[in-house]
């Protein structure tokens, strides 16, 4: 077996370590992303004791998820690795142990474009349709534009109607397209056929509509992983926020610069918005304006603040929030990094505290994160008496811990928008 942790550098090291809560990891090509999260894998059995069946590794490609299991199994030694696969082969394990919850039976069939060019061909025979009215292919694009967009609920007719019922709809269809898609429906629950839309489709209802099923898989997944994380896409990202629920423990890896599935519906900009995915996952980390509405009324107070926040909806809801507690004089950056430039221009022109009296920071951001910004205005003895307040969905002990290391003034969880406030003030001279 491979020592785990030999060869890694400080950043690769800390991913690897670093077992608990929400972790990002943004880096280019050939920066070594999917040898750490081999590495914490490894290191999450190994170390940790964490059993492979307890942990979600998602890759996007059969091949990926096949390199990945044989990467593991260098590392443990062990030939369980677990649940490494894609998004949809861990649906079709979902729904082999839980299909009684479908009614359908644990041999359904997953269907690949043959099958599905075979059903086809059923369909344009007995309807009397060729391929002047549309080709094969076009027509398996025809369905997934369907079911992914124009009509996400299809799955219901699958699911509640009677196949009688969904053969009449199929029978009584007049335009080329519906005829294809109803029949191509009615093949799919005849013979309990389900093609790669539907496997997410069938493993989020399932979900829904069994709690009992829903919480026996987020207690089981202690751990998720998801390598190339920049080509989720909406289905992917409600299921990855669904089975996170229970133990909260989530670890991506990604470059927003390398996407290869957005003809597919994959959001780049969801590994951006790092605070939204704890948000989704975690809703009571969300802001509670209601701590500043519950405020008596505020005189208006220009005392100048700069902000650090890289997910645009968190950082107008602060700054709505702080102003609606009387500040006003707020200046927002995008992540840690701006927020230094700014700081530095400041500093040069010998406006500095005249700009800046209070400074904001989230702590997970591209370019420079909230923990590195912190240490470089503590340690510049031009803007080492700004106050630097830690405002983050992952303060937790050890983030706490390595906050105060670095001089951080205060450090506040994410649904603390009333303290934040009374932290300022206090900082400030406000109160």
């Amino acid at each position: 077996m491979e020592n785990i942790l030999q060869g890694l550098n400080a950043s690769q090291l800390e991913a690897v370590t670093s077992t608990e809560g929400f972790i990002r990891v943004i880096a280019g090509a050939g920066s070594g992303k999917t040898r750490a999260l081999a590495r914490r894998f490894a290191y999450l059995v190994n170390e940790i004791g964490i059993l492979p069946g307890n942990i979600l590794c998602v890759t996007f490609t059969n091949k990926s998820a096949n390199e990945m299991r044989q990467r593991i199994h260098n590392l443990t030694g062990d030939n369980d690795t677990g649940y490494i696969s894609t998004f949809h082969s861990f649906c079709v394990s979902v729904l082999q142990e839980d299909s009684h919850a479908l009614q359908y039976p644990k041999s359904f069939l997953v269907l690949d474009n043959s099958d599905i060019d075979s059903m086809l061909k059923i369909i344009y025979e007995e309807r009397g349709l060729t391929l002047r009215n549309m080709t094969f292919s076009k027509a398996r694009d025809m369905i997934e534009i369907r079911k992914l967009i124009k009509e996400p609920e299809y799955y219901l007719d699958m699911l509640n109607m009677s196949l009688d019922t969904l053969r009449q709809k199929y029978l009584t269809a007049t335009e080329p397209s519906d005829i294809i898609f109803y029949g191509y429906l009615y093949q799919e629950k005849k013979c309990f056929g389900l093609d790669y839309n539907d496997l997410i489709k069938f493993t989020l209802y399932i979900f829904e509509q069994n709690e009992a099923v829903k919480i026996k898989w987020q207690q089981r997944l202690e751990y998720i992983m998801i390598d190339e994380f920049q080509d989720i896409d909406e289905l992917q990202y409600k299921l990855m926020t669904v089975l996170c629920g229970y133990h909260k423990n989530l670890f991506i890896v990604g470059d927003p610069d390398q996407t290869i599935y957005t003809w597919r519906g994959a959001k780049v900009d969801i590994i951006l918005d790092f605070e939204k995915i704890v948000a989704d996952i975690n809703p009571e980390t969300g802001l509670r304006m209601s701590d500043v509405e519950r405020m008596q009324h505020r005189t208006r107070n220009e005392t100048p603040i700069l902000i650090a926040e890289d997910s645009q909806l968190l950082s107008k809801m602060i700054v709505n929030c702080l102003e609606q507690a009387g500040y006003t004089n707020l200046t927002t950056t995008a992540n840690g990094k701006e927020c230094w430039d700014k700081l530095q221009e400041y500093n040069a022109s010998g406006d500095l505290d005249s700009k800046v009296a209070c400074i904001i920071t989230d702590i997970e951001m591209p370019q420079m994160d909230g923990h590195r910004l912190t240490k470089l205005v503590k340690e510049n003895g031009d803007m080492n008496h700004i106050p630097v307040v830690i405002f983050s969905s992952l303060v937790n002990q050890e983030m706490k811990i390595k906050g105060e290391q670095l001089g951080a003034d205060a450090q506040l969880s994410k649904p603390e928008i009333g303290q934040l406030v009374a932290a300022i003030d206090k900082l400030v001279g406000n109160e």
